[in-house]
């Protein structure tokens, strides 16, 4: 059976040159000329890495992101993947590390931890001791600005009886939640 190649082919500019091919290169032609801009636009996007938690108020007020480290950290006789997670509600932004393992013994309610930004420069925080395995930062509107503008997060703390250690997050695309954040976290 001969298949006419305008029956395939909605584009004149196209079709007459394709016309002087036999009908097997025809038909190849016909398929790689048609169907290459389905298939780019079928391509799949890859998964936000950024776990949105759906909100408590119906308002939309209320915004909690989360973020796994990109690999395990070791501590005493234990390894984690440590989650960062934004929260915030009415204005009020807050900003967690879960390091999944207990924290070295500290003055009460003061951890000494060094954060960097991409390739910058790192430099050391107080953040609060929330339970013996979390952290929250005593500032977390301006991290959480700085986080957007960043592709890459480095947070080191120390674990319990053991050296520091480093859980880097791969914090881009937080930017595409930028409207979510002004509407929840910035004090209005």
């Amino acid at each position: 059976m001969r298949l006419s190649h305008k029956k395939y082919c909605n584009h004149e500019t196209v079709c007459k040159p394709v016309a002087r091919f036999t009908p097997y290169a025809r038909t190849l032609l016909l398929l790689c000329v048609c169907a290459a801009p389905v298939a780019a636009e079928a391509a799949p996007q890859p998964p936000a890495k950024w776990q949105l938690v759906p909100a408590s108020s119906a308002s939309g007020d209320a915004l909690t992101l989360s973020l796994k480290a990109e690999k395990a950290v070791d501590g005493w006789m234990k390894s984690a993947v440590p989650v960062l997670t934004i929260q915030c509600e009415k204005g009020k932004a807050s900003l967690y590390v879960e390091a999944g393992m207990a924290l070295e013994v500290t003055v009460v309610d003061k951890q000494l931890v060094r954060l960097q930004f991409d390739n910058d420069k790192s430099f050391p925080q107080s953040w609060r001791e929330v339970t013996n395995s979390t952290l929250s930062a005593r500032d977390a509107a301006p991290l959480i600005q700085h986080l957007a503008r960043s592709q890459k997060f480095i947070f080191e703390f120390i674990p319990f009886t053991s050296p520091s250690v480093k859980a880097e997050f791969d914090v881009a695309g937080l930017s595409a939640y930028s409207p979510q954040l002004d509407k929840a976290c910035w004090k209005k």
